[in-house]
């Protein structure tokens, strides 16, 4: 079994994929990261037989998809064969204080969440959150990232926490 999901290997979806393998060991299941879901999604037809894990919270803003539009879009090309919860590692939003740039970087998924804590003039979305934590280390004046990502420094403060679960969705690619 291969499944393609989003990487590096420092995101949730990774950290789901591994939860997945250790408790389904019967399916001997490998693991395939990829730069962005959409990555996968563009090209299916390219993984026909593999399986695609992504959580409920998917959104892109790329082709204009969130979980459920994706879910009825993709009726002839996806089976869902299973759903787990598993909780995403601690988020938070860090701030640079001597940045002031007004600019904060997230995953579309986590846009409108970072949107209701702070309210910087520019939220640029990246593929994953530890993309937009590497973002913020270049311009950033705000991002929401895993908190395991972070090595605070001592112009940055960490103004929200969220330790939120999640749904997963494994997804048979149609042959």
């Amino acid at each position: 079994m291969l499944i393609h999901t989003l990487g590096p290997a420092e995101t949730d979806s990774y950290a789901a994929a591994q939860h997945y393998c250790q408790t389904h060991p019967k399916e001997h299941a490998h693991v395939f990261l990829h730069a962005s879901f959409e990555e996968v999604l563009t090209q299916l037809t390219a993984y026909r037989g593999a399986y695609l894990l992504l959580p409920a919270a998917f959104k892109s803003k790329m082709l204009k998809l969130s979980w459920g539009e994706l879910h009825y879009d993709l009726l002839d090309q996806l089976q869902l064969i299973d759903c787990f919860i598993y909780q995403l590692a601690p988020l938070v939003i860090i701030e640079n204080q001597t940045r002031l740039t007004d600019i904060a970087y997230s995953h579309a998924a986590t846009a409108k969440l970072l949107a209701k804590t702070v309210t910087p003039q520019k939220i640029k979305c990246c593929a994953s959150k530890y993309l937009a934590y590497q973002q913020f280390l270049q311009d950033g004046q705000y991002v929401l990232t895993n908190q395991k990502n972070v090595e605070l420094h001592s112009d940055d403060r960490i103004i929200a926490h969220f330790k939120p679960d999640m749904v997963w969705c494994l997804y048979q690619i149609k042959e």
